[in-house]
């Protein structure tokens, strides 16, 4: 069995720092990692336009849709556009047709967008595989490195 160790610190100086301000009074410093048993790993690089898109089929992926904590896996998400102020949404699909949805109409409307990133901003998620991974951007050609590491 195969294992990966992903490890997360966030850290900020005080809001009185002359430098790098952070957002609250004290200092924060926090970190967590855990070591989880994989089987397979998918990576693709993916181009991502104004029109949404099925990222990843959960219904079609290593015994999904499953019971939480056991079918599914683990994904790595990054905009890896290189300039600019253009966003990647990256939402959920749990339509009987298996269409993707639209992940740009108005906030109000749209309750399938769990996310948005910008250039160089990343997620890392733990996914049940009983839904859809859908893409969608506001320009042409925003680019999308994902990883999908299936639980064991």
């Amino acid at each position: 069995m195969a294992k990966i160790k992903p490890s997360f610190t966030l850290t900020s100086n005080k809001s009185t720092a002359s430098s790098n301000a952070g957002p609250l009074r004290v200092a924060l410093s926090l970190s967590a990692s855990d070591l989880l048993d994989v089987d397979s790993v998918r990576s693709e690089i993916v181009t991502v336009g104004t029109s949404e898109a099925i990222l990843i089929d959960g219904s079609a992926t290593n015994g999904g849709p499953g019971t939480g904590g056991t079918a599914g896996g683990y994904i790595w998400m990054q905009n890896t556009t290189a300039s600019g102020t253009n966003v990647i949404y990256i939402g959920t699909n749990t339509s009987a047709n298996n269409a993707a949805v639209d992940l740009i109409g108005s906030p109000g409307a749209n309750v399938n967008r769990l996310f948005t990133l910008k250039v160089g901003e990343f997620a890392w998620i733990p996914f049940d595989y009983n839904m859809d991974i859908i893409v969608d951007a506001n320009a042409a050609d925003q680019q999308l490195e994902y990883w999908l590491f299936d639980r064991a």
